[in-house]
Protein backbone atom coordinates (compact mmCIF):
# COMPACT_ATOMS: atom_id res chain seq x y z
CA UNK A 1 0.00 0.00 0.00
CA UNK A 2 1.55 3.51 -1.29
CA UNK A 3 2.40 5.59 2.25
CA UNK A 4 0.28 8.21 1.44
CA UNK A 5 -2.80 6.06 1.81
CA UNK A 6 -4.55 5.02 4.99
CA UNK A 7 -6.22 2.49 4.35
CA UNK A 8 -7.94 0.07 1.71
CA UNK A 9 -10.76 -2.01 1.88
CA UNK A 10 -13.30 -3.82 -0.52
CA UNK A 11 -17.25 -3.28 -0.80
CA UNK A 12 -19.42 -5.76 -2.40
CA UNK A 13 -22.59 -4.35 -4.08
CA UNK A 14 -24.48 -7.82 -3.93
CA UNK A 15 -23.35 -10.86 -1.45
CA UNK A 16 -24.01 -13.01 -3.98
CA UNK A 17 -21.67 -11.99 -6.70
CA UNK A 18 -17.95 -11.62 -6.87
CA UNK A 19 -18.05 -7.98 -7.79
CA UNK A 20 -16.25 -5.55 -5.80
CA UNK A 21 -15.19 -1.57 -5.44
CA UNK A 22 -11.69 -0.70 -3.35
CA UNK A 23 -11.91 1.99 -0.88
CA UNK A 24 -8.77 4.15 -0.45
CA UNK A 25 -8.47 6.58 2.36
CA UNK A 26 -6.09 9.19 2.16
CA UNK A 27 -5.17 11.66 4.78
CA UNK A 28 -5.36 14.22 2.93
CA UNK A 29 -6.84 15.75 0.13
CA UNK A 30 -3.71 16.31 -1.65
CA UNK A 31 -2.83 12.70 -1.41
CA UNK A 32 -6.34 11.62 -2.46
CA UNK A 33 -5.59 13.51 -6.01
CA UNK A 34 -1.91 12.18 -5.86
CA UNK A 35 -4.14 8.36 -5.41
CA UNK A 36 -6.50 9.71 -8.08
CA UNK A 37 -3.53 10.91 -10.84
CA UNK A 38 -2.15 7.07 -10.50
CA UNK A 39 -5.26 5.28 -11.04
CA UNK A 40 -6.12 8.00 -14.03
CA UNK A 41 -2.72 6.80 -15.65
CA UNK A 42 -3.35 3.38 -15.43
CA UNK A 43 -6.84 3.56 -16.52
CA UNK A 44 -5.75 5.57 -19.64
CA UNK A 45 -7.77 8.41 -18.96
CA UNK A 46 -7.56 12.19 -18.92
CA UNK A 47 -10.34 13.45 -16.63
CA UNK A 48 -9.74 16.66 -15.34
CA UNK A 49 -9.73 16.85 -10.97
CA UNK A 50 -12.36 19.79 -9.88
CA UNK A 51 -12.77 20.54 -6.08
CA UNK A 52 -14.08 17.08 -5.29
CA UNK A 53 -14.42 15.36 -2.07
CA UNK A 54 -14.05 11.85 -3.21
CA UNK A 55 -13.71 10.01 -6.52
CA UNK A 56 -15.69 7.03 -7.98
CA UNK A 57 -13.12 5.51 -10.56
CA UNK A 58 -14.97 2.82 -12.13
CA UNK A 59 -13.67 0.43 -14.71
CA UNK A 60 -13.90 -3.37 -16.03
CA UNK A 61 -10.54 -5.32 -16.46
CA UNK A 62 -10.27 -8.38 -18.48
CA UNK A 63 -9.01 -11.57 -17.27
CA UNK A 64 -7.56 -13.51 -20.61
CA UNK A 65 -6.87 -17.35 -20.12
CA UNK A 66 -3.69 -19.22 -21.39
CA UNK A 67 -6.44 -20.29 -24.71
CA UNK A 68 -7.31 -17.11 -25.36
CA UNK A 69 -10.91 -16.87 -23.13
CA UNK A 70 -11.65 -13.16 -21.91
CA UNK A 71 -13.60 -12.97 -18.56
CA UNK A 72 -14.29 -10.09 -16.43
CA UNK A 73 -12.02 -9.43 -13.37
CA UNK A 74 -14.78 -9.05 -10.73
CA UNK A 75 -12.72 -5.86 -9.51
CA UNK A 76 -15.01 -2.37 -10.90
CA UNK A 77 -12.87 -0.02 -9.99
CA UNK A 78 -12.00 2.22 -6.53
CA UNK A 79 -13.73 5.16 -5.04
CA UNK A 80 -11.21 7.44 -3.45
CA UNK A 81 -11.42 9.39 -0.08
CA UNK A 82 -9.56 11.47 2.49
CA UNK A 83 -10.47 11.57 6.13
CA UNK A 84 -11.50 14.90 6.59
CA UNK A 85 -13.62 14.70 3.22
CA UNK A 86 -15.64 11.59 4.61
CA UNK A 87 -19.47 12.39 5.91
CA UNK A 88 -22.56 10.50 5.27
CA UNK A 89 -23.57 12.41 2.36
CA UNK A 90 -20.16 12.06 0.59
CA UNK A 91 -20.28 8.49 1.22
CA UNK A 92 -23.69 7.88 0.43
CA UNK A 93 -23.04 10.32 -2.98
CA UNK A 94 -20.04 7.88 -4.32
CA UNK A 95 -21.66 4.42 -3.05
CA UNK A 96 -24.45 5.80 -5.40
CA UNK A 97 -21.97 6.30 -8.30
CA UNK A 98 -20.56 2.71 -7.86
CA UNK A 99 -24.13 1.36 -7.63
CA UNK A 100 -25.50 3.25 -11.25
CA UNK A 101 -21.94 1.64 -12.78
CA UNK A 102 -22.64 -1.72 -11.44
CA UNK A 103 -26.35 -1.91 -12.22
CA UNK A 104 -25.64 -0.37 -16.24
CA UNK A 105 -22.19 -3.01 -17.15
CA UNK A 106 -22.86 -6.15 -14.73
CA UNK A 107 -26.87 -6.09 -14.48
CA UNK A 108 -27.51 -4.11 -18.24
CA UNK A 109 -29.83 -2.17 -16.47
CA UNK A 110 -32.05 0.34 -18.95
CA UNK A 111 -32.09 3.39 -16.82
CA UNK A 112 -35.53 4.26 -18.70
CA UNK A 113 -36.82 1.63 -16.98
CA UNK A 114 -36.38 3.03 -13.61
CA UNK A 115 -39.12 5.85 -13.46
CA UNK A 116 -41.87 2.64 -14.26
CA UNK A 117 -40.15 -0.32 -12.70
CA UNK A 118 -40.89 -0.15 -8.70
CA UNK A 119 -38.46 -3.59 -8.54
CA UNK A 120 -35.64 -1.67 -10.39
CA UNK A 121 -35.82 0.83 -8.10
CA UNK A 122 -35.51 -0.95 -5.07
CA UNK A 123 -32.76 -3.02 -6.37
CA UNK A 124 -30.53 0.51 -7.41
CA UNK A 125 -31.78 0.70 -3.20
CA UNK A 126 -30.44 -2.20 -1.79
CA UNK A 127 -27.58 -1.95 -3.73
CA UNK A 128 -26.45 1.51 -2.66
CA UNK A 129 -27.42 0.53 0.88
CA UNK A 130 -25.08 -1.91 0.76
CA UNK A 131 -22.24 -0.37 -0.31
CA UNK A 132 -22.84 2.41 2.06
CA UNK A 133 -22.89 0.24 5.40
CA UNK A 134 -19.92 -1.74 4.02
CA UNK A 135 -18.09 1.71 3.77
CA UNK A 136 -19.18 2.80 7.35
CA UNK A 137 -18.63 -1.05 9.40
CA UNK A 138 -14.78 -1.38 7.30
CA UNK A 139 -14.25 2.28 8.22
CA UNK A 140 -14.83 2.83 11.47
CA UNK A 141 -13.48 -0.92 12.38
CA UNK A 142 -10.10 0.75 11.07
CA UNK A 143 -11.01 3.76 13.38
CA UNK A 144 -11.41 1.54 16.17
CA UNK A 145 -8.14 -0.66 15.20
CA UNK A 146 -5.99 2.75 15.03
CA UNK A 147 -7.92 3.81 18.73
CA UNK A 148 -6.07 1.23 20.41
CA UNK A 149 -2.69 1.53 18.88
CA UNK A 150 -2.60 4.82 19.92
CA UNK A 151 -3.10 6.70 16.11
CA UNK A 152 -5.45 8.81 15.28
CA UNK A 153 -6.50 8.61 11.24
Amino acid sequence: MPRALLTQFRVMPDAQRPEYYVIRISPTRTAMYADYRCIKVIENSMADLCDFLAITCPWQRLIIAPDGRETEHPERGAILFFVDGIDAEVVSHEMTHAAVDYLETVEGVDWAQLKNDQALEEYLCRVVGRLTGEFWWKWQAFQRRQARKGQGP
